[in-house]
């Protein structure tokens, strides 16, 4: 799953080939004995079979991760644990910082560790959104600082299209042929607002504040993060089907198309990703 900027585009589309040659993953989605508790503790999944999914880092495909990555079903949910070595517990995302010669609030270096796993919806799926191939995917994108704190993963889609799109990237590709990139929140409005400050109040501001009060459509997903001993362990839940328009509908006995992302305080255009991979439910 790449997540590029347009000034990125032409350097990772020079990087294109080192994702030619992939290997199938597919995840098991069984039934589940018991409902997990969504707090980002392993306990609840000792006796399910985790797997191994490598990721490599966008733009230098010699850096790699590998995610352990569980999943289930109880009931009328599906449950996620995904567990990702990660040496620092980084939390903080795009801070103020005072500066003293300035004497006003400058934009801080810090980036929150994120985790965004997405399924294919519509169209012909590719973890790969440089491919060239339409489609439209529902995201979850769990993010160490802005939403970890009220237990869920900010809930969005991603659609990859030939025809412009407002509010969209465009991505031209080696053939001439572009791509238009729309990544839409769920119900419009994102989990946290932006805070500014025009006095001094501590050296260090958070940027994003999480919102106590959700639409129902922004909390689907419910996720818990913990780091520990440099490991992050994140537990997810959802509906199999929520009748919500912009999230999938997991059905049992179908395979689902997939991807998984990785990011280590990087921004956007940079991140581990995997290749595309089959949920099998």
């Amino acid at each position: 799953m790449k997540f590029i900027l347009p000034a990125l585009i032409a350097a990772t589309l020079a990087n294109t080939p080192a994702y030619a040659v992939e290997t199938a993953v597919s995840i098991p989605v069984g039934a589940l004995k018991a409902a997990p508790v969504v707090d980002g503790i392993a306990d609840d999944w000792k006796d399910i079979n985790g797997v191994e999914i490598p990721l490599t880092y966008l733009g230098k495909p010699e850096l790699t991760k590998t995610v352990t990555l569980k999943a289930g079903v109880f009931g009328n949910e599906v449950f996620f644990y995904s567990t990702w070595e990660d040496s620092t517990e980084d939390t903080l995302h795009k801070p103020h910082i005072w500066d003293e010669t300035k004497q006003k609030y400058v934009e801080g270096s810090q980036r929150e560790d994120r985790f965004a796993i997405e399924f294919a919806m519509e169209g012909d799926y590719d973890a790969n959104w440089l491919s060239g191939k339409e489609f439209k995917a529902d995201m979850w994108n769990w993010k160490a600082g802005r939403t970890n704190p009220i237990g869920i993963a900010h809930d969005k889609m991603t659609i990859i299209s030939q025809q412009a799109m407002q509010e969209s990237y465009k991505a031209s590709l080696p053939d001439g042929s572009a791509l238009y990139i729309q990544r839409p929140t769920d119900a419009g409005d994102e989990p946290y607002e932006t805070k500014r400050y025009f006095k001094k109040q501590q050296d260090l501001m958070p940027k994003y504040l999480p919102k106590t009060e959700l639409l129902p459509s922004m909390a689907d997903v419910k996720a818990k993060g913990v780091w520990k001993n440099g490991y992050w362990h994140l537990e997810q839940s959802r509906k199999l089907n929520t009748e919500q328009p912009d999230d999938v509908h997991f059905k049992r006995d179908t395979l689902v198309k997939g991807g998984i992302a990785v990011f280590d305080h990087d921004d956007n255009e940079r991140h581990y990703t995997s290749s595309t991979l089959t949920f099998k439910f």
